[in-house]
């Protein structure tokens, strides 16, 4: 795999610069690209847990002509993004332990996000009008793949 040159990519004329289109509606079988991000939200500062989700296949809800114009979704990511509070933690361990099917016997929520490299999951997308006016792609939900 290439690395991209950003120089090069600084010296694309503007009028060729489109905003990219977002993965189409449907459900993706996903991998989990290694250890997530550990980090505070800007405005709260809550912190939070990242993970970045790798399509592999789309299903047969997904509209294949509108992937394929898109140029499909070989260098493509997403972010599952799950808050570290006393009200929201359940969904971390939803996501580890049904979805990614992690045993979490006798383990930390800690430990069982080790093992979350190169697990699958099956992500469910939809779309959602952003504050500028443009439409962007969201993880709806999360199940297990098999």
């Amino acid at each position: 795999m290439n690395n991209p040159n950003f120089g090069a990519i600084l010296d694309t004329p503007s009028s060729e610069v489109e905003r990219p289109k977002p993965l189409p509606v449907g459900s993706y079988v996903c991998v989990v690209k290694g250890l997530p991000r550990f980090d505070k939200s800007s405005k709260k500062q809550t912190e939070f847990v990242e993970f970045t989700l790798q399509p592999l296949t789309a299903g047969d809800d997904v509209d294949q002509d509108a992937l394929e114009e898109m140029g499909g979704f070989s260098s493509r990511t997403m972010r599952a993004t799950f808050y570290i509070t006393e009200d929201a933690i359940w969904r971390l361990k939803k996501f580890l332990a049904e979805d990614l099917e992690i045993d979490g016997e006798d383990r930390t929520l800690r430990q069982m996000i080790d093992d979350a490299p190169g697990k699958q999951v099956l992500v469910n997308i939809k779309h959602r009008a952003s504050d500028d006016g443009g439409i962007f792609a969201e993880i709806a939900s999360t199940a297990p793949v098999s």
